[in-house]
Protein backbone atom coordinates (compact mmCIF):
# COMPACT_ATOMS: atom_id res chain seq x y z
CA UNK A 1 0.00 0.00 0.00
CA UNK A 2 2.87 2.36 0.82
CA UNK A 3 4.85 1.77 -2.66
CA UNK A 4 1.43 2.77 -3.62
CA UNK A 5 1.10 5.86 -2.18
CA UNK A 6 4.48 6.73 -3.08
CA UNK A 7 3.93 5.53 -6.82
CA UNK A 8 0.90 7.98 -6.94
CA UNK A 9 2.16 10.79 -5.63
CA UNK A 10 5.49 10.98 -7.80
CA UNK A 11 3.18 10.84 -11.11
CA UNK A 12 1.10 13.49 -9.61
CA UNK A 13 4.81 15.71 -9.52
CA UNK A 14 5.60 14.10 -12.82
CA UNK A 15 2.52 15.80 -14.90
CA UNK A 16 2.65 18.65 -12.59
CA UNK A 17 6.02 19.77 -13.67
CA UNK A 18 5.59 18.92 -17.04
CA UNK A 19 2.23 20.36 -18.58
CA UNK A 20 0.57 21.67 -15.07
CA UNK A 21 -2.86 19.50 -16.02
CA UNK A 22 -2.31 18.66 -11.66
CA UNK A 23 -0.72 21.19 -9.09
CA UNK A 24 0.44 19.11 -5.95
CA UNK A 25 -0.61 20.55 -2.84
CA UNK A 26 0.28 19.72 0.75
CA UNK A 27 -2.15 20.93 4.17
CA UNK A 28 -2.73 20.98 7.49
CA UNK A 29 -5.74 21.32 9.60
CA UNK A 30 -6.96 20.89 13.26
CA UNK A 31 -10.82 19.75 13.92
CA UNK A 32 -12.84 20.79 17.16
CA UNK A 33 -13.65 18.05 19.54
CA UNK A 34 -14.01 18.57 23.41
CA UNK A 35 -13.42 14.90 24.13
CA UNK A 36 -10.08 15.29 22.65
CA UNK A 37 -6.70 16.20 24.48
CA UNK A 38 -6.57 20.22 23.96
CA UNK A 39 -10.20 19.86 21.53
CA UNK A 40 -8.67 19.00 18.36
CA UNK A 41 -7.83 16.48 16.10
CA UNK A 42 -5.03 17.05 14.10
CA UNK A 43 -5.26 16.73 10.26
CA UNK A 44 -2.05 16.29 7.60
CA UNK A 45 -3.06 15.84 3.72
CA UNK A 46 -1.03 15.75 -0.03
CA UNK A 47 -3.00 15.32 -3.02
CA UNK A 48 -3.11 16.77 -6.27
CA UNK A 49 -5.65 19.64 -8.32
CA UNK A 50 -6.96 18.93 -11.76
CA UNK A 51 -7.13 22.11 -14.34
CA UNK A 52 -9.71 20.83 -16.52
CA UNK A 53 -11.18 24.20 -16.44
CA UNK A 54 -12.10 27.80 -14.61
CA UNK A 55 -14.53 26.32 -12.86
CA UNK A 56 -14.10 22.74 -12.01
CA UNK A 57 -10.78 21.66 -10.63
CA UNK A 58 -11.36 18.26 -8.93
CA UNK A 59 -8.81 16.72 -6.60
CA UNK A 60 -7.43 13.51 -5.36
CA UNK A 61 -5.92 13.64 -1.91
CA UNK A 62 -4.94 11.38 0.97
CA UNK A 63 -5.05 12.28 4.31
CA UNK A 64 -4.53 11.87 8.19
CA UNK A 65 -6.33 12.26 11.07
CA UNK A 66 -5.12 11.80 14.59
CA UNK A 67 -6.77 12.23 17.88
CA UNK A 68 -5.53 10.98 21.42
CA UNK A 69 -8.36 11.31 24.20
CA UNK A 70 -7.61 12.15 27.74
CA UNK A 71 -6.62 9.79 30.51
CA UNK A 72 -9.86 7.76 32.17
CA UNK A 73 -9.74 6.84 36.01
CA UNK A 74 -12.03 3.21 37.25
CA UNK A 75 -12.57 3.34 40.89
CA UNK A 76 -13.98 0.20 42.85
CA UNK A 77 -16.77 0.84 45.32
CA UNK A 78 -14.73 2.49 48.14
CA UNK A 79 -14.26 4.99 45.05
CA UNK A 80 -10.60 4.18 45.23
CA UNK A 81 -8.80 3.95 41.54
CA UNK A 82 -7.95 0.28 40.35
CA UNK A 83 -7.14 1.24 36.41
CA UNK A 84 -6.53 3.71 34.43
CA UNK A 85 -6.96 3.60 30.42
CA UNK A 86 -5.76 6.12 27.50
CA UNK A 87 -7.39 6.11 24.28
CA UNK A 88 -6.68 7.36 20.49
CA UNK A 89 -7.67 6.58 17.22
CA UNK A 90 -5.81 7.74 14.16
CA UNK A 91 -7.20 7.68 10.35
CA UNK A 92 -5.81 7.32 6.80
CA UNK A 93 -8.15 8.87 3.98
CA UNK A 94 -8.15 8.23 0.41
CA UNK A 95 -10.49 10.99 -0.92
CA UNK A 96 -12.12 12.49 -4.17
CA UNK A 97 -13.20 16.45 -4.27
CA UNK A 98 -14.87 17.74 -7.19
CA UNK A 99 -14.09 21.13 -6.44
CA UNK A 100 -16.25 24.26 -7.98
CA UNK A 101 -14.70 27.65 -8.71
CA UNK A 102 -16.55 30.41 -7.86
CA UNK A 103 -16.31 33.71 -8.98
CA UNK A 104 -13.47 32.80 -11.44
CA UNK A 105 -14.45 34.08 -15.07
CA UNK A 106 -11.46 35.96 -16.12
CA UNK A 107 -8.78 34.16 -14.10
CA UNK A 108 -8.69 36.36 -10.95
CA UNK A 109 -6.14 35.67 -8.53
CA UNK A 110 -8.49 35.23 -5.92
CA UNK A 111 -11.82 32.72 -5.49
CA UNK A 112 -14.55 31.41 -3.49
CA UNK A 113 -14.65 27.49 -3.72
CA UNK A 114 -17.18 24.84 -2.73
CA UNK A 115 -15.30 21.23 -1.63
CA UNK A 116 -18.16 18.36 -1.21
CA UNK A 117 -15.72 15.29 -0.88
CA UNK A 118 -16.41 11.49 -0.92
CA UNK A 119 -13.55 9.18 1.19
CA UNK A 120 -12.90 6.08 2.33
CA UNK A 121 -11.27 5.57 5.45
CA UNK A 122 -8.93 2.95 7.34
CA UNK A 123 -9.56 3.56 10.97
CA UNK A 124 -7.17 2.49 13.46
CA UNK A 125 -8.09 2.87 17.44
CA UNK A 126 -5.77 1.96 20.46
CA UNK A 127 -6.66 1.25 24.18
CA UNK A 128 -4.18 1.08 26.61
CA UNK A 129 -4.81 -0.24 30.06
CA UNK A 130 -2.80 0.09 33.45
CA UNK A 131 -3.49 -1.39 36.76
CA UNK A 132 -2.96 1.18 39.72
CA UNK A 133 -1.30 -0.20 43.19
CA UNK A 134 -2.01 1.78 45.90
CA UNK A 135 0.63 0.54 48.24
CA UNK A 136 3.36 2.40 45.67
CA UNK A 137 1.01 4.53 43.64
CA UNK A 138 2.80 3.05 40.70
CA UNK A 139 0.88 1.96 37.54
CA UNK A 140 1.61 -1.44 35.11
CA UNK A 141 0.86 -1.94 31.82
CA UNK A 142 -2.03 -4.60 31.83
CA UNK A 143 -3.65 -4.58 28.16
CA UNK A 144 -2.85 -3.30 24.64
CA UNK A 145 -5.96 -3.49 22.01
CA UNK A 146 -6.45 -2.20 18.60
CA UNK A 147 -9.62 -2.22 16.21
CA UNK A 148 -8.78 -1.42 12.68
CA UNK A 149 -12.18 -0.68 10.45
CA UNK A 150 -12.73 0.33 6.70
CA UNK A 151 -15.39 3.19 6.88
CA UNK A 152 -16.80 5.29 4.11
CA UNK A 153 -18.09 9.15 4.29
CA UNK A 154 -18.84 12.26 2.53
CA UNK A 155 -18.30 15.87 4.28
CA UNK A 156 -18.67 19.52 2.33
CA UNK A 157 -16.17 22.17 2.99
CA UNK A 158 -15.90 26.18 1.64
CA UNK A 159 -12.67 27.84 0.71
CA UNK A 160 -11.06 31.26 -0.36
CA UNK A 161 -8.13 30.38 -2.84
CA UNK A 162 -5.60 33.62 -3.52
CA UNK A 163 -2.11 33.56 -5.35
CA UNK A 164 1.46 34.69 -2.98
CA UNK A 165 2.96 36.26 -6.35
CA UNK A 166 2.91 37.75 -9.72
CA UNK A 167 4.86 35.80 -11.21
CA UNK A 168 3.60 32.51 -10.70
CA UNK A 169 0.38 30.30 -9.50
CA UNK A 170 1.69 29.36 -6.02
CA UNK A 171 -1.33 29.71 -3.84
CA UNK A 172 -3.47 29.15 -0.34
CA UNK A 173 -6.86 28.12 0.53
CA UNK A 174 -8.26 29.12 3.61
CA UNK A 175 -10.42 26.28 4.74
CA UNK A 176 -13.70 26.14 6.54
CA UNK A 177 -15.14 22.59 6.51
CA UNK A 178 -17.54 19.49 8.08
CA UNK A 179 -15.40 16.39 7.92
CA UNK A 180 -17.82 13.18 8.78
CA UNK A 181 -15.45 10.51 9.50
CA UNK A 182 -16.67 8.40 12.14
CA UNK A 183 -13.70 7.42 14.33
CA UNK A 184 -15.77 7.34 16.96
CA UNK A 185 -17.92 4.54 15.91
CA UNK A 186 -14.44 2.21 16.20
CA UNK A 187 -13.41 4.28 19.43
CA UNK A 188 -16.69 2.86 21.16
CA UNK A 189 -16.22 -0.52 20.52
CA UNK A 190 -12.90 -0.66 22.75
CA UNK A 191 -14.67 0.97 25.43
CA UNK A 192 -18.35 -0.04 25.77
CA UNK A 193 -18.62 1.49 29.38
CA UNK A 194 -17.16 4.43 28.51
CA UNK A 195 -18.92 7.51 27.31
CA UNK A 196 -19.90 7.54 23.66
CA UNK A 197 -17.74 9.31 21.28
CA UNK A 198 -18.70 10.70 17.55
CA UNK A 199 -16.85 12.26 15.60
CA UNK A 200 -19.58 12.78 12.72
CA UNK A 201 -20.07 16.14 10.93
CA UNK A 202 -16.46 18.17 13.15
CA UNK A 203 -16.05 21.54 12.41
CA UNK A 204 -12.56 22.33 11.36
CA UNK A 205 -10.31 24.87 10.06
CA UNK A 206 -6.99 24.60 7.86
CA UNK A 207 -5.52 25.00 5.14
CA UNK A 208 -3.58 23.86 1.46
CA UNK A 209 -0.80 25.29 -0.31
CA UNK A 210 -1.44 24.73 -4.15
CA UNK A 211 2.55 24.30 -5.88
CA UNK A 212 3.29 25.36 -9.77
CA UNK A 213 6.46 25.57 -10.74
CA UNK A 214 5.96 27.22 -13.84
CA UNK A 215 5.85 31.71 -13.95
CA UNK A 216 2.53 33.10 -15.22
CA UNK A 217 1.96 33.96 -18.83
CA UNK A 218 2.39 37.90 -18.99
Amino acid sequence: MKRRILVCLFLISFIGVNSQIIRPYIGIGTYLHTDFEKSVILSFKTGGEFNLNRYFKPEIEISGLLGSLGTHSIVNENNIMIEEYTRSVSAINFSFCPKIILGNSKELDSYFVLLPRYSISNIEANKRSYLYNNTTGSLTLDKKETLKEWSQSFSFGIGYNFDLSDENSDSICLILDLQNVDMGKTLNKLSTNASRIDTKWTLGFGFNYYFNLKRKKA
